[in-house]
Parts: C-alpha cells; sequence; structure tokens
C-alpha cells in the first residue's frame, strides 16, 4: 500500500502528453426526489418533508492521439456550487482520474435494495464502515476494461490531504491543512471480479498515514486501516447481496476501538414495475479500556448494532415511488438505543 502514490504518479506522467483535443459533448441528467419522513425512537423526534435533487453536467471527448477524456460536475447540495467534481483520462494503459468527492472505491455496499443498496438509500444511525477515497480529493488509476481474467479490474487511489474535503479551484491551496495526527494521506486499493453471469465480487483495502500524533496508547497504534470483501448475485428476479469487512480507525490518543461488519440482503422483482427487498447490517464495535488501578490488564467492551429495513419501490410512468422502513438497535454504537425511521418518495429521473 505504501507505494500506490507512486505507481500512479508514474502512469499519470508516462501517459498523459500535452495534445490538442476535439470538441467534447455537454450533456445535462439529473433527478428530483421529494420524501416525507419520520424518525427517532420515537413520535417526538419529529417529521421532514423535503425535495433532494441532483443534477449532473458531463462532457466527453477525443484527444487527437486516441485518448479520451470525461468530465462531470454535480449541483446537489445548497451549500455547494460543484461539490462532487471528476475528470478521467482514457488510455491504451487504463484510466487516470482527479476526483473532488467522488469516485467511491469501498465495497461495503452489496449493491442489493429497491430504492439503494444496503445502507446507502435511509439509515438514521451511522455505520462506521471504513475508509473511501470518495470523502476526499483524490487521485486514481484503473486497469483497462479486459485485460485481467474473470473480468477483473483493479483500481488504485491516493489521498494527499485527508484534510482536503471541499472544491478547490485549479491555482487555490488547500485552506485547511489542519492536524495530521490521524493521518494526512490515504492509500486504497480495490478490486472487482465478474467469473460468471449474474455474480459480482469485490474488495477494498485502505490505509492512512504520515501521522504526526504522539504514540497514544500502551502498544503505540496510529495507523487507520480497513477492508470489505463481498459478492452479489442475480438470478432472474432475485439478487443476494453479502459484504463482511473490519475497520480500525487512526486515533490521536486514548484506546484504540475497531469494528466488525457484516451487510447482506435480498431484493426480489415481482413485475417490471414492482421490487421489494430486505436487509440486515451489522455492526460490532470493540473498544479498549485502558487498565485500572491495581488491575493487571485491560478490557474490552462490545457493542453490536443492529440495523434491519424493509424496501419497496413502484415505477411508473418515468416515476418511482418508493418505502423505505428501518429498525435499528443499540443506534450509534450504544446499548439501549433503539430507533426506527420510515420513508415515503417521490423520485422522477430526467
Amino acid at each position: 500500500m505504501k507505494t500506490i502514490s507512486k505507481i500512479i504518479v508514474g502512469i499519470l506522467f508516462s501517459s498523459l502528453v500535452i495534445t490538442s483535443s476535439f470538441a467534447g459533448e455537454l450533456s445535462v441528467t439529473g433527478g428530483a426526489t421529494a420524501t416525507y419522513a419520520t424518525n427517532g425512537d420515537d413520535a417526538a423526534a419529529g417529521k421532514n418533508l423535503g425535495i433532494s435533487n441532483e443534477i449532473d453536467f458531463s462532457a466527453s471527448g477525443e484527444l487527437d492521439n486516441g485518448y479520451t477524456w470525461n468530465y462531470q460536475v454535480q449541483l446537489d447540495t445548497a451549500a455547494s456550487s460543484n461539490d462532487d467534481t471528476r475528470l478521467e483520462i482514457g488510455t491504451d494503459m487504463g484510466t487516470v482520474g482527479f476526483y473532488v468527492s467522488e469516485g467511491g472505491m469501498s465495497a461495503e455496499l452489496h449493491g442489493v435494495g429497491a430504492m439503494g443498496p444496503g445502507f446507502d438509500y435511509v439509515s438514521p444511525t451511522s455505520f462506521n464502515a471504513g475508509y473511501d477515497v470518495d470523502g476526499y480529493s483524490n487521485i486514481q488509476y484503473h486497469t483497462p476494461a479486459g485485460l485481467l481474467p474473470m473480468g477483473a479490474v483493479v483500481k488504485l487511489g491516493f489521498v494527499p490531504d485527508m484534510n482536503d474535503t471541499t472544491m478547490l479551484s485549479a491555482k487555490e491551496s488547500n485552506s485547511n491543512p489542519a492536524s495530521q495526527a490521524t493521518g494526512r494521506t490515504l492509500q486504497m486499493a480495490a478490486i472487482s471480479l465478474t467469473p460468471i453471469d449474474g455474480l459480482v465480487i469485490k474488495g477494498d483495502a485502505a490505509e492512512t498515514g504520515e501521522e504526526t500524533g504522539a504514540a497514544n496508547t500502551s502498544n503505540g497504534f496510529e495507523t487507520g486501516v480497513s477492508a470489505n470483501l463481498g459478492a452479489s448475485y442475480t438470478i432472474g428476479a432475485l439478487s443476494l447481496g453479502y459484504v463482511e469487512g473490519g475497520h480500525q480507525p487512526a486515533i490521536a490518543s486514548g484506546e484504540i476501538a475497531w469494528y466488525e461488519n457484516q451487510f447482506y440482503g435480498a431484493s426480489y422483482a415481482v413485475n417490471d414495475a414492482l421490487t421489494v427487498s430486505y436487509n440486515i447490517d451489522k455492526s460490532e464495535k470493540n473498544q479498549k479500556v485502558a487498565v485500572a488501578v491495581g488491575a493487571t490488564k485491560g478490557t474490552t467492551t462490545v457493542t453490536e448494532m443492529k440495523q434491519k429495513s424493509l424496501q419497496l419501490a413502484y415505477t411508473t410512468g418515468g416515476a418511482t415511488i418508493g418505502i423505505a422502513q428501518v429498525d435499528v438497535d443499540n443506534s450509534d454504537y450504544t446499548e439501549a438505543s433503539n430507533e426506527t425511521q420510515t420513508v415515503v418518495s417521490l423520485g422522477i429521473s430526467f
């Protein structure tokens, strides 16, 4: 993992040359979703009516040496004018991409869900599923399609500064260098395979680097690591998915914690319009506790957070009507803290 940044830079400068390009084509796509949600552990937690939107401006073209390029910027929040952006250069040796809050490589989502994969669509709580480069400005390299057996594609990603999470202009410096106590750089590798029709296998591993915090536990651990491995399989109208992973975040002080996760679900297309799905997502937090006075060793507390979600999606005339019901035990890794959430949505794509 330590040489990922060197590999990406080497591929970048060996594959890209200064050359003229042909005029590209611009397209605009997007969608709007209106939702009515009740959330929290009781009726007093409140209700919410809202409209989320996402507009993608995409352009693509070809350089005169045969290389291709793709650019996309998304307008999907009220606070940011262009918070999700990507620029990708396709070459014979693979794809080099530059991303801001884009280019997710983590395999923690198994891809099964009527309204969205796993806990990606709706969740009243937060799962600690590990690191992903799409939370930062990052650069990636992807192997060419068809190069590796079983349809395998390997991706390498590098985050030069984990404090850089906002959109920067081409000449703007990082306005938030902040602390390196829990790591400045992030290196990540991911692989996906399609060995047979309907089966997709994915895995990822990530590691932080360049920590400057002092030795902060009895074992001096600082580096953060995470990994996920999962698969989804579709046969006819039925789709099944499973992911298992672990995450040990970097820390600046105190005792370490690590998370052991299992996410699985099933989705069934009743007909061309109606799909139902059921997911169970479990995350076990293991928190080390410092050695007490007079004791010979420390202890570890274990808390399992478990979420069950039932989703239904009905598509008609270009619109999708969805219902999601979520129940969580030990939410936010807090014993006896239970939450429920119901979301009714109407989505339109264009």
